[in-house]
């Protein structure tokens, strides 16, 4: 018995681990609007990623460490789930500042979307 909840539970982390990587976790499955998410976008994180999300806004070239470049190729590998991250929840002890609570979810997966579509 203990041997067949062992590997349920294996495979339950292996599932999870694999959704997680492929980026498509129930939150990311909605998707969201780049367009909606520019205007959000353009209110909350233009300051510090700039108009084209290179991380060269007035503020993102003044903080340590500057804010990020969406268009770098180390960005444009990151999963669905490794973007929203900080944008939820923020990058502690940057200036990176969560958004959970601020904006609503749909706002955050419009964010998302502008976002990806900045890295193209």
């Amino acid at each position: 018995m203990r041997n067949v909840l062992l590997r349920v539970a294996l495979l339950a982390v292996v599932l999870l681990s694999f959704r997680m990587w492929m980026g498509n976790t129930p939150a990311q499955a909605a998707g969201g609007d780049p367009q909606k998410g520019k205007a959000v976008y353009v209110r909350n994180c233009m300051l510090c990623h700039g108009h084209q999300g290179l991380g060269n806004g007035p503020v993102g070239k003044t903080i340590n460490p500057p804010a990020v470049d969406f268009t770098s190729a180390a960005s444009k590998k990151k999963t669905d789930v490794e973007l929203l991250a900080p944008i939820e929840n923020g990058r502690p002890p940057t200036a990176m500042v969560g958004w959970k609570g601020q904006l609503s979810d749909a706002e955050i997966q419009e964010v998302l979307a502008c976002v990806k579509s900045l890295r193209q």
